[in-house]
């Protein structure tokens, strides 16, 4: 009785899981993981699983899921939204589809990256791209990478919301549009990338098909596209009725890092019908508002002309409805309505939803093409981006060397709440600009504005916010514009991550006395290590400004040195020369010449000294330094770079080069301070100097401003390496392989040369070969080809056939290229088990042993008698079963069932199969 009980039990659970294997089931899905609770001492998240699955697969239906935490450690948990209730206002009555939410929480032992992840043995079956027909006896995977951020320099993080449903309807030959709706909470900016879907922690599906693939490649007709910044996703046009699966990333940035990628896998339904989808139509694609500001425009839907009338759903979802002031669109329906339907969307903006990131609104017309609950469908993406109100009323003043620049306090979102507003930046610039704001693209960058405060400013005198703007030169014309800065904010307060800018002030200029000289050349006569010279010229101050009477005579000009660009005030010392005058009127303007430098090795800067009363300091120039020009060799080419600081505005350079009768010839005038001197002979000395041409932008003062570099002398050499080759690799697995043929296992590696590709190569003579055996692991050398016109090799690696392939070319100089393009094969496990064995001692057919296979590491190979106690177990993928059980006996004749998971080499490590093999063995012992 016990042993009928048992047997009867084995069979049910056997039974069970074999429907449990091949029941029909997930649709899509994705995973969210949250910080939740003190993320600076907590290590807690919660998980939100949703998948959407075929609700009329009810064996198959989960109230429970393994989730697994990347740590090792796996839990099963509930659905948490009863039998599967979808969300308010959601329709997925469409495709046969059940709606899923299973909530966990999860405390990890430390910081880091996990891959969290739920792995479920069946997709449905039939998925035209996924293994067709049988796509159910592919798992379905879903994972999020995501990551603990520093809370004291990043913040908390959470991966976005996707707050459309992965579930669609087409029709063959019709466009076919949809869009995830991704929402980042912590204002992180986001990418979207398709990937193929997977089956297992980073194993794609086997057999998978691009939908664009499908019946046919023509790109004129099949066409499928995702845009990486805004996530939409077009297909134009399905050529085949049937449900296709596609997959998707959703990376997460951080100030330009990646913190989190969410996979998404969505299920797209393509019907043969003769309707057109419907129309959305909204006044904006993309719209930037000031925060404070009111959007609101209508959005209407419309069926196109068909044979029979038809209503239209018009709904809308995206980040402006989830935030804490949120939008509306009204009416609040989800009904379908007679044709044409139009609906407002509201927003009244705030300061807290300043962003350098668009807010995306996804609006969904829906037809009832197909019944009283769906039909088609068509989504219009409209992006919102919120800016922060520009600062007001500036207002300039100027006392001495200082310039003090006002601003209306309060400003108008300085009470953002969490903090958000974190202060201003000051930008200056020498004379007006015409700059116009962009509402789409706030700051100052590229404006000819440079910014002069980095930590935000928030101090008030007088009511008013300012800055004391201390490093000025008398004479100029300055001109100021400001930035409110807002920034998320760390636990603790800190630090912050996600900083935005506002839209610029109007700007405030003025101009300060020239009581002072100003410099306006140190320009080289003549170059040498030991006796260089320099010329230095100064203008003298204006009368007007100077006041005479208040500073009078005589007047004293003191010529101050210090080596380098950018020397310390303190390295500044007199040079033992001054030009006195008893008047005014005869302190002109100077220049003297500079000797005995090295004006072949270090640039040099100087400061005049201005005294009135001959001895009483009236102030000090800013100072200036020559232009250092250095020069660098490659293969037929002098690379030219020059510095120099200096207060005026330098805006165009003149290149010099020596020429063979000792003369200087111009050879170029560029805006940048570099220059490529190109179609030289290697091996011969070329010489160069650089003029600038220069101005301060104000009245009385020399222009144009010319200066000269020192000058310096360059041989070309060749020392740059070819251009890379491009490789191609064929593995036997692009045939038909042999796994008994070890002479089969070999790759072929083929690549174009240089010489072919690239019209500045024309010197390889040779190729080095690199092979990696896996992913991300170290290259390291396998061949070398001394012959330039051989472009082919095979190579069998130790192991199997994957790894990873590039090859280099090198020159007459054996300069060595970059990789080419790096290859990455993988094998093509292949595990099959016969069903019968006759272990009878003569010598045929003793041990079970699978057919001959390929590629395979290891098994999890378990046999059960018919009372399901396990009788044999092996890792060894021979597995070399004699028909003995555990204890060394001899197993009577009969059925035994077994169960098999492989793990197959592959190129990104030792990986599960895509399947578990589970079946029966017939044990003959006797002569049949």
């Amino acid at each position: 009785m016990i042993k009928l009980y048992a047997y009867t039990l084995t069979l049910s659970l056997i039974f069970v899981f074999i429907i449990d294997v091949h029941a029909t089931h997930n649709r899509a899905g994705e995973i969210r993981v949250e910080q939740i609770g003190d993320c600076v001492t907590s290590l807690e998240v919660r998980a939100t699983i949703t998948t959407y699955t075929k609700a009329s697969s009810r064996p198959a239906d989960r109230d429970t899921l393994t989730i697994c935490w990347g740590d090792g450690v796996c839990e099963r948990v509930a659905r948490v939204n009863g039998p599967g209730n979808p969300p308010q206002g959601v329709n997925l009555q469409e495709n046969d589809t059940k709606y899923n939410v299973y909530v966990a929480t999860h405390t990890y032992p430390a910081r880091g990256t996990y891959v969290v992840y739920m792995t479920d043995p069946n997709r449905n079956a039939e998925i035209i791209n996924v293994n067709y027909p049988n796509s159910d006896q592919i798992r379905f995977h879903i994972q999020t990478t995501f990551t603990f951020p520093n809370p004291q320099f990043q913040g908390c993080n959470s991966t976005p919301s996707l707050l459309q449903p992965p579930i669609d309807i087409g029709c063959v030959g019709k466009p076919f549009t949809h869009n995830p709706n991704a929402f980042d909470p912590d204002g992180d900016s986001l990418s979207y990338h398709f990937i193929v879907p997977m089956q297992d922690v980073n194993v794609d599906v086997t057999n998978y098909e691009w939908p664009d693939m499908i019946p046919n490649p023509d790109p004129t007709l099949n066409d499928l596209t995702i845009d990486p910044i805004t996530g939409d996703i077009l297909w134009d046009a399905p050529q085949k009725a049937g449900e296709y699966n596609l997959a998707m990333i959703i990376v997460s940035y951080r100030d330009g890092i990646s913190l989190d990628t969410v996979v998404r896998d969505m299920q797209i339904l393509i019907k043969e019908c003769e309707n057109l989808p419907p129309v959305v139509m909204t006044p904006y694609d993309e719209i930037c508002v000031v925060a404070g500001d009111v959007i609101e425009f209508n959005v209407s839907a419309t069926a196109p002309i068909t044979e029979t009338s038809q209503k239209v759903r018009l709904t809308a979802l995206g980040g402006p409805f989830e935030v804490s002031n949120p939008a509306t669109f009204t009416p609040n329906n989800n009904s379908f309505e007679d044709d044409p339907v139009t609906k407002t969307f509201r927003w009244e903006t705030a300061c807290e939803q300043i962003s350098d990131q668009y807010y995306s609104v996804v609006f969904k017309a829906t037809d009832n093409y197909f019944g009283d609950t769906t039909g088609l469908a068509t989504l219009k993406t409209v992006r919102i981006k919120v800016v922060g109100p520009p600062p007001i009323n500036l207002e300039a003043e100027a006392e001495g060397e200082r310039i003090t620049v006002s601003w209306e306090k309060p400003y108008v979102c300085e009470d953002a709440e969490d903090e958000y507003f974190r202060g201003f930046t000051v930008w200056r610039r020498l004379g007006s600009s015409s700059f116009q704001r962009d509402t789409c693209s706030p700051g100052l960058d590229g404006s000819g504005y440079t910014q002069i405060t980095f930590t935000p400013i928030q101090d008030v005198q007088d009511g008013r916010y300012f800055y004391n703007d201390t490093d000025v030169e008398r004479g100029q014309t300055y001109c100021y514009r400001l930035l409110a800065i807002f920034a998320k904010t760390t636990p603790g307060g800190q630090y912050t991550y996600n900083r935005v800018e506002s839209l610029a002030s109007d700007s405030v200029c003025l101009q300060l006395n020239r009581d002072i000289p100003l410099i306006t050349n140190v320009s080289v006569l003549s170059t040498d290590s030991n006796n260089g010279t320099m010329e230095v010229c100064w203008s003298k101050p204006v009368a007007e400004d100077l006041d005479t009477l208040m500073n009078p005579g005589p007047y004293r000009y003191e010529v101050l040195r210090a080596p380098g660009l950018k020397p310390a005030d303190s390295d500044y010392s007199p040079i033992g020369v001054s030009f006195t005058s008893d008047t005014f009127a005869e302190a002109n303007d100077t220049c003297f010449v500079d000797t005995g430098l090295n004006t072949a090795g270090q640039a040099y800067s100087y400061k005049i000294n201005f005294y009135v009363m001959e001895d009483e300091l009236l102030g000090v120039t800013k100072s200036a330094s020559s232009i250092y020009l250095t020069t660098a060799p490659t293969d037929n080419t002098s690379i030219l770079s020059w510095e120099a600081e200096v207060p005026w505005s330098n805006f165009e350079y003149t290149v010099f080069r020596q020429n063979n009768s000792g003369g200087w010839d111009s050879i170029a005038t560029v805006t940048t301070p570099t220059y490529r001197d190109t179609d030289l002979i290697n091996g011969e000395e070329y010489c160069y100097y650089v003029r600038s041409l220069g101005s301060y932008g104000v009245d009385g003062v020399v222009f144009p401003i010319l200066n000269n570099s020192q000058e310096s002398c360059e041989i070309p050499v060749d020392n740059v390496p070819p251009c890379p080759p491009t490789l191609e690799v064929q593995t036997p697995c692009d045939g038909l392989i042999n796994c008994g043929d070890e002479e089969q296992l070999k790759n072929m590696l083929d690549w174009v040369n240089p010489m072919d590709i690239c019209e500045e190569t024309d010197d390889v003579v040779s190729y080095n070969i690199y092979y990696a055996p896996f992913e991300g692991s170290d290259f390291t050398l396998v061949a070398s080809i001394d012959n330039s016109q051989i472009t082919y090799e095979e190579h069998k690696p130790e192991i199997g056939i994957a790894g990873c392939y590039a090859v280099t070319a090198l020159d007459t100089f054996f300069n060595e290229s970059a990789f080419s393009n790096i290859i990455c094969v993988d094998n093509c496990p292949y595990y099959q088990l016969p069903n019968t064995f006759t272990p009878n001692g003569d010598g045929q057919n003793e041990l079970f042993r699978p057919y001959p296979y390929c590629f395979i590491d290891r098994v999890e190979f378990t046999v059960f008698n018919r009372w399901g106690q396990v009788v044999f177990t092996t890792t060894n993928p021979d597995l070399d079963w004699n028909g003995k059980n555990r204890q060394g006996n001899d197993l009577p004749e009969g059925t035994y069932y077994y169960t098999c998971r492989y793990y197959e080499r592959r190129v990104n490590g030792i990986t599960p199969g895509p399947a578990i093999l589970n079946g029966y063995i017939e044990l003959i012992r006797g002569n049949r």
